[in-house]
């Protein structure tokens, strides 16, 4: 067994999302890995779940090589802290809401004060920062500290379909969206509020957006004009049936670190729309898939009944060009090189 796969890799998160798990599942191939999943409670109960962390890390931490983490957030502020003080080198990966600062939307870890104290101390004291694009680690040296790039390195997140369908016509669904909120302020952020006022533009066609609940659902219900469906979070097969059966799926997102949904679209055969910004123009870069350059209900509707009429050969051509450049097998050689690099400098200095 080669050195490397002796490394114990000890993963913390508060989140327990697929991207998440999928990066414990990569890790794993050629680590031993060992997770901790913080359970996220608000109020005075929070600082239990983190009391338990620390004496958990007093226990463990002597046992592995390098701490991996999802977020620079409160969850991190002690690993990073303790790796420090037991000479094991932390890897923290930059999501995306760690990054961002957008006080008119209360968008960003930062908006908050402790949030603003837990970015500066477990990105000045982590040894590696992993931004998932080149979007969200502008925003980090924007946000945090132009001083972060010379211990960041982007490694994009990945997304690896089950297989690829081709545009089969008629689909029941036009035009679809995605956006997983139960708050009103994640509208706003990920363009859904623009997304309701296209809908009402181009009432010849039918609307749907997945994955709101709570305020977010009851806002859009209020504001949803009648060729526009809402439906709540679904399970993800289910998504995945109803994006086969949508012609185009839109991404108008104010702030996207990445945008997995739009890839899965791309997978299950819709033509892709999105705003020419952030994570969603790096995601549809140098393709065929259509973008508009400001969120101007006029230009969207050009672009959507454009796109309501291309050939299946079009959109077998996006997905060439979109879907290898960001396959899980990319992101598993950049997550291995990453975990060793660190491994490798704390034997150096032992």
């Amino acid at each position: 067994m080669s050195e490397s796969k002796k490394t114990r890799v000890l993963f913390i998160k508060h989140l327990n999302s697929s991207f998440i798990r999928r990066d414990e599942m990569l890790l794993s191939e050629k680590f031993t890995i060992d997770t901790y999943l913080l359970r996220t409670i608000k109020g005075l109960g929070v600082i239990r779940e983190l009391i338990k962390l620390l004496l958990f890390l007093l226990r463990n931490i002597s046992k592995h090589d390098v701490i991996y983490i999802w977020f620079a957030d409160f969850h991190a502020v002690i690993p990073v802290i303790l790796g420090r003080l037991f000479h094991k080198k932390s890897i923290i990966v930059i999501g995306g809401v760690d990054a961002a600062y957008v006080p008119k939307y209360k968008y960003g870890t930062k908006t908050k004060l402790f949030g603003r104290l837990s970015v500066w101390l477990t990105t000045k004291y982590a040894n590696l920062l992993l931004p998932v694009s080149q979007f969200t680690a502008e925003a980090l040296f924007k946000n945090v500290s132009t001083h972060l790039g010379s211990k960041s390195q982007i490694i994009y997140n990945c997304f690896e379909p089950d297989s690829l369908i081709a545009k089969t016509s008629p689909r029941a669904i036009d035009v679809i969206t995605v956006c997983l909120a139960s708050r009103e302020k994640t509208l706003y952020i990920k363009g859904v509020d623009f997304f309701i006022e296209v809908a009402r533009a181009i009432p010849q066609l039918n609307f749907t957006i997945v994955g709101l609940s709570g305020e977010a659902y009851e806002f859009c219900a209020k504001k949803a004009p009648s060729n526009l469906k809402i439906i709540g979070p679904v399970a993800h097969s289910k998504l995945q049936n109803m994006l086969q059966n949508s012609s185009l799926i839109c991404q108008f997102s104010r702030h996207e670190a990445f945008g997995l949904a739009l890839l899965e679209g791309i997978a299950a055969g819709c033509f892709p729309i999105g705003y020419n910004f952030g994570g969603t123009k790096e995601l549809l870069y140098e393709s065929e898939a259509l973008t508009i350059d400001t969120l101007s209900v006029t230009e969207a509707k050009i672009q959507i009944v454009q796109a309501m009429n291309v050939e299946t050969s079009k959109i077998t051509r996006i997905q060439q060009q979109i879907l290898p450049r960001f396959t899980c097998k990319i992101r598993q050689k950049g997550l291995e090189k990453a975990v060793e690099s660190q491994y490798l400098n704390l034997n150096k200095k032992s």
